[in-house]
């Protein structure tokens, strides 16, 4: 069994250790990078080489640097950018827009940029010529009340040109104002990106990186810089980081979200000290998880919303008059929430407007239902807690560094038996103890006064998809009869919700646009209520031409329409894990009686693969009986959320196979088959 946290390479490291680099390392030539000097384009920097060819654009160089300023009043972070691009493709014209988001604070304290300076550079006849960036070729667009767009649109691109522009962003410093990500990884090659940093020894800055690329520049020097007014110098450390000949960044087949994946350096403010009165004042801002969950249990819009529940007092003594045990309590009381509160689909950390307002309004945030079910079982006496986590597509935590805003989510736990049972009451179907594949992004933590710990946020059901039937060719090669379709877990889940959407005559609709061979003659739904097992569609149904025909032969697909038509997994390699978010089982078992006359000529043999450390199977069957029909077992069991990199070339050799099988005939012929010697 692989451990659950093992595929989880993706070099998290905090900078004290990050920087104790080995003697031989340390040793070694640093690479100066290239020499690159704004508004210098020679004619032969407009040839490069690199290996992706279907690349719409490369980014030549990517330079960031970022220093801490103070000016008459007030300290600032000051970010200065250098970018060079060459345009390869007409796809890529969009990128001579480039947009900056600013932040906007209290009155004279407002993030802005200053020093935008760009150009286009073309070859002509072996000469260099340039378009500068107007005035007439930059707006300014209102976001939201916080934030502002800056757009700048470079004149006369086409393509080989090459885009250069420069800028500074200058952002007032405060605890919610860490210097910005950055990304050394893009969408499109990098030739170059480097990235420095002084940061002045007031300030301790958690700084993470994370991907799976290494650096060719990793380094750190002692310096010291004048910063506030009156008080010297004071000791900094300057850093830089360089990447070489990234590739870009590929979406491939399940993964959780870019950011997880991306080669990127991540900052958050730990603490601070600066001078006053009586020397140097330190501010601690949650440096480690017991801080971190202090912080959270003190918030009156967390911990506060958990504390205070009274107007729900009397529905918890119903709650507890009707139900005799523990866990009828408990599902009285997740049901309670879910059926009064309905989710309005936002993800949040915090109750802004308090669980009694939500509450009365019926319709809340996710911390909202979750912290008010908590909320509710307490006042039942019942011992339940607040969970944090990450999203899917927020990204994954490092259980290594206490990151607030790492996490954008809360749902409640409980323990059953002495085992952990997790309840997120936003969704009206899912089962106690399922949790919303969204959710299932590794590892929680559990927030509580004095007994706080990481908690594994698991799958406790399967994606189960089955299908049996049992139909008839026609000598015609029409093939008729039922198909039932049962849906198990994840996919009962998903099914009920689209049903109770939609309506029978809608969801039929869905259905008929994803198979159109499909002639529907009736359908008989059950199981759409959330207590049954399964939810369960039986089609009556005909496929007219189901089956091709060429003298006195019929060929057709055993598998229908629910054949895996192409492997998603279309890379030799792969630098990431794959994550299903859920195990899943399909399931395909139908028998097809044979017109009369017809007996099998061909039919595909049968296969049995396993995935290396009974990580899953794909095992399929065709057999004729004699009654004269052809009986065909296909079933694809993934028993794994999480699949290692190097576990990806056996799951890519198995959704070969089930293509490859999947897509093989059986012959029938007319007449005696002569048997072959």
């Amino acid at each position: 069994m692989v451990p659950t946290f093992t595929w989880y390479r993706l070099l998290i490291v905090a900078v004290c250790f990050w920087l104790c680099l080995s003697i031989a390392f340390a040793q070694k030539k640093i690479d100066p990078g290239p020499a690159i000097k704004f508004g210098k384009i020679t004619p032969d920097q407009f040839t490069h080489t690199i290996s992706d060819s279907s690349a719409e654009a490369v980014v030549l160089y990517d330079y960031g640097e970022v220093t801490f300023e103070h000016n008459a009043t007030d300290l600032w972070l000051v970010s200065q950018h250098h970018i060079r691009l060459q345009i390869r493709k007409k796809s890529a014209y969009d990128r001579a827009t480039i947009e900056l988001f600013t932040r906007r604070g209290k009155a004279g304290q407002h993030e802005f940029i200053s020093d935008f300076e760009a150009y286009t550079y073309k070859l002509v006849d072996g000469n260099v010529s340039f378009d500068r960036l107007t005035d007439a070729g930059h707006f300014t667009e209102k976001a939201s009340d916080q934030f502002w767009i800056e757009k700048y649109t470079l004149p006369n691109v086409r393509e080989g040109a090459i885009l250069d522009y420069k800028y500074t962003v200058h952002t007032p410093f405060s605890v919610n104002h860490n210097p910005r990500t950055w990304r050394f990884q893009q969408d499109i090659p990098v030739k170059w990106s480097e990235y420095r940093i002084t940061i002045p020894d007031y300030f301790y800055y958690k700084m993470l990186m994370s991907g799976y690329l290494s650096m060719v520049v990793n380094e750190q020097k002692k310096s010291s810089i004048d910063l506030l007014p009156g008080q010297g110098s004071v000791s900094a450390s300057s850093y830089r980081f360089a990447m070489k000949d990234v590739p870009a960044f590929r979406d491939e087949a399940y993964i959780t979200t870019d950011d997880d994946y991306l080669s990127k350096i991540d900052f958050e403010l730990a603490s601070y000290q600066l001078p006053g009165a009586g020397g140097l004042r330190n501010h601690n801002l949650s440096v480690g998880w017991d801080a971190m969950d202090k912080t959270l249990l003190s918030d009156a819009n967390f911990g506060g919303q958990i504390k205070r529940a009274g107007f729900m007092r009397e529905t918890a003594r119903s709650l507890l008059a009707q139900q005799s045990d523990t866990l009828s309590r408990i599902k009285a009381a997740y049901d309670f929430i879910r059926k009064t509160v309905k989710w309005n689909d936002e993800a949040s950390l915090w109750s802004m407007d308090g669980i009694k307002k939500v509450f009365d309004n019926k319709k809340g945030n996710a911390a909202d239902i979750n912290l008010m079910l908590v909320a509710l079982l307490r006042e039942m006496d019942i011992s339940a807690n607040p969970v944090i986590l990450s999203t899917r597509s927020h990204g994954r935590i490092s259980e290594a560094y206490a990151l607030l805003k790492k996490f954008n989510y809360v749902i409640a736990q409980v323990s059953v038996g002495g085992k952990d049972m997790l309840l997120d009451a936003t969704d009206p179907y899912l089962t106690p103890g399922m949790l919303p594949v969204h959710c299932l992004n590794e590892t929680g933590r559990l927030v509580h006064e004095t007994n706080s710990r990481f908690i594994p946020l698991l799958a406790l059901e399967r994606d189960v998809d089955m299908h049996t039937g049992s139909f008839t060719i026609d000598a015609e090669g029409e093939v008729s009869g039922k198909l039932l379709h049962s849906h198990g877990g994840y996919s009962a889940r998903k099914a009920r919700k689209q049903f109770a959407k939609e309506g029978k005559s809608k969801f039929l609709e869905n259905i008929q646009k994803t198979r159109p061979a499909w002639q529907i003659e009736m359908a008989d739904f059950s199981g759409a209520d959330v207590s049954s097992s399964a939810f369960n569609v039986e089609y009556t149904m005909a496929i007219p031409e189901a089956c091709s025909r060429a003298g006195d032969r019929l060929y057709f697909r055993p598998m229908l329409t629910e054949a895996f038509a192409a492997n998603p997994f279309k890379e030799l390699e792969r630098l990431y894990p794959v994550d299903f978010g859920v195990p899943m089982e399909k399931t395909f078992s139908v028998t097809y009686t044979l017109p009369t006359g017809f007996l099998v000529e061909e039919m595909p043999k049968p296969v049995s693969m396993l995935l290396p450390q009974d990580g899953g199977r794909f095992l399929f069957q065709v057999s004729v009986n004699a009654a004269n029909q052809i009986q065909i077992a296909s079933r694809i069991v993934l028993r794994r959320q999480l699949y290692l990199t190097e576990e990806y070339g056996s799951l890519r050799e198995l959704f070969s196979r089930i293509v490859a099988k999947h897509a093989e005939q059986i012959v029938l012929k007319r007449g005696t088959v002569a048997e072959k010697k």
